[in-house]
């Protein structure tokens, strides 16, 4: 059973019904059947979660308000 490369383009299928949501193909078999697992990327998470990127204007915003406060992950900073 042939599995994609990373680097390959991904091919993406929406579902509807019973089982619904984005999903992408992860493998093909020999007799045309097809493996899919839930699309995770970012843009997929976004739209499940109800979300949007945030605007140029709403980033820096956020960033000068609560970027002084964040520190690094070991604390130190």
């Amino acid at each position: 059973m042939p599995t994609m490369a990373a680097e390959e383009q991904l091919v993406h299928v929406t579902l509807s019904g019973a089982i619904a949501g984005e999903y992408v193909v992860k493998d093909t078999g020999p007799g045309g059947e097809i493996t899919l697992v839930p699309d995770t990327s970012w843009k997929a998470i976004l739209a499940r979660g109800g979300g949007r990127e945030l605007t140029p204007e709403e980033s820096a915003a956020f960033w000068a308000e609560h970027g002084p406060h964040m520190l690094s992950p070991d604390g130190e900073g």
